[in-house]
């Protein structure tokens, strides 16, 4: 904290209300020093015992030296930037107090604030590794699930493309007879087909009429819970809209069990397992169907 708060006095974001911030950095970097220092030996294997008078009382002249003195010199040269540079620096740090850089003129407080602070930083330095550390633990952790995540959705995604092609081996279309309730003399294939090659854009295409529709009949009362529907695939998606799907065991009582009334290319429709024989697609006003396929799932 007292070398982040150093860095603003000296850099500050906005103008200080008044002169004096580089004295101020100074010192407070001296601070950060003598933590930093007493942090270190605290984490030292080697670490000496504590003399009474480097006790965590404040960084008096005293006890910054004594911290000094007992820090490994090639640390305090790293730190300080190259070999001798140390020395330097604790001459500038030891024996000194606030007044000291106050008095200081305003050029060599400019210059001592950025110098002094570098070098407490480059000693708190190897105290964040611990920190550092864990971090690294964190974000692996998080990678980790991040990718355990895409791994379940995208077996997600798999699983249901499988099931969704599981689904059409078991297509009750394949063998059910349709009836349009009219044909467009343009072309139509003959039922139970749903692809010929003079139709390849749609199987069947009523007249424009009231609720235009198309019956499949299964030959048997079977279990039905989805309809997936494929649009014509050349134009005119916006026809045979709202589209209705409904079931019926006897063909004169009907079930609504989906609607889709926006446009669409493929539509599946899930619903709960209904009994049926009987599949009715339908359009809900005056209009053409036309459809691609439609799949009739158990």
């Amino acid at each position: 904290m007292a070398n982040f708060l150093a860095q603003a006095a000296f850099r500050p974001s906005e103008p200080l209300p008044y002169s004096g911030g580089d004295a101020i950095a100074c010192e407070l970097s001296r601070e950060s020093v003598y933590w930093a220092l007493l942090a270190l030996r605290e984490h030292s294997p080697k670490s000496p015992e504590k003399p009474a008078n480097s006790s965590a009382g404040g960084p008096d002249a005293e006890a910054l030296s004594t911290l000094w003195s007992e820090t490994d010199r090639e640390l305090l040269d790293r730190a300080a930037g190259g070999v001798g540079e140390a020395e330097r620096l604790r001459a500038e740090l030891l024996d000194k107090s606030f007044a000291h850089f106050a008095e200081l003129d305003l050029a060599q407080q400019a210059a001592a604030a950025p110098r002094l602070h570098a070098f407490a930083e480059r000693l708190i330095e190897p105290l964040a590794v611990p920190q550092h550390r864990q971090e690294r633990v964190w974000v692996a952790r998080v990678q980790l699930l991040l990718a355990a995540l895409v791994v379940l959705v995208v077996l997600g995604f798999f699983g249901k493309s499988l099931k969704e092609r599981y689904d059409l081996t078991r297509d009750l279309a394949t063998t059910a007879t349709w009836k349009a309730s009219s044909l467009y003399p343009e072309c139509w294939c003959d039922s139970p087909a749903q692809s010929c090659e003079k139709c390849p854009n749609f199987f069947f295409h009523t007249e424009q009429e009231d609720h235009p529709n198309i019956v499949f009949d299964l030959h048997g009362v079977h279990s039905l819970s989805a309809v997936v529907v494929e649009n014509r695939r050349d134009c005119c998606a916006e026809r045979g809209l709202p589209l209705i799907v409904q079931v019926s065991t006897d063909e004169k009582h009907w079930k609504t069990v989906a609607t889709r009334r926006d446009e669409f290319t493929t539509w599946r429709a899930n619903f709960p397992t209904e009994q049926a024989r009987w599949v009715k697609l339908s359009v809900g006003n005056r209009n053409f169907l036309h459809l691609a396929a439609v799949h009739l799932l158990p």
